[in-house]
């Protein structure tokens, strides 16, 4: 017998929770990328990213070439949202995996700001670390308003940063 949930339960909590925390930061810290959703005058746009984590988790980084839709759309509107998946393809997925969702609003830094984030997603994609520092490329901070996480099919968290 399956042990998903039927029906949709919704809790409210703060990643102050230590064993929320705990989750949100094991999440983010295992995925090396996830998918951006951004919008221009409502056509969502979903762009798969590298991304780095501060250790407070109120900021993402991402990095994109400038002349790129996914920038164009972050420029007109930055209100965003990120999505990360534990999933990996199997049967088991609906009951095991996890999804959590980050709501954002896009900025992109300049001077030592950019410097210190290139630094940390450079360290997390060493790989990347030339594309991020190249002039041409935007280093964008996704600061974050929430997070909401999915799991046991229907079980969702909303988690403020209180």
């Amino acid at each position: 017998m399956s042990n998903l949930m039927t029906e949709p339960s919704f809790v409210e909590t703060s990643i102050t929770d230590p064993e929320i925390r705990k989750t949100v930061e094991a999440i983010l810290n295992e995925q090396r990328s996830g998918v951006l959703a951004s919008s221009f005058m409502d056509i969502p746009v979903c762009s798969q990213m590298a991304f780095a984590v501060e250790q407070d988790l109120r900021t993402l980084i991402i990095v994109t070439p400038r002349k790129t839709t996914k920038f164009d759309n972050m420029s007109s509107n930055p209100n965003v949202s990120f999505l990360l998946s534990t999933a990996k393809n199997d049967p088991s997925d609906p009951g095991s995996a996890q999804a959590l969702t980050v709501t954002a609003f896009a900025t992109e830094l300049d001077g030592e700001r950019r410097h210190k984030a290139v630094s940390l997603f450079s360290r997390r994609h060493p790989n990347l670390s030339a594309f991020a520092a190249a002039s041409s490329s935007a280093v964008m901070e996704l600061k974050v308003d929430s997070y909401s996480l999915v799991n046991n099919f229907q079980q969702v968290t909303r988690i403020g940063l209180g």
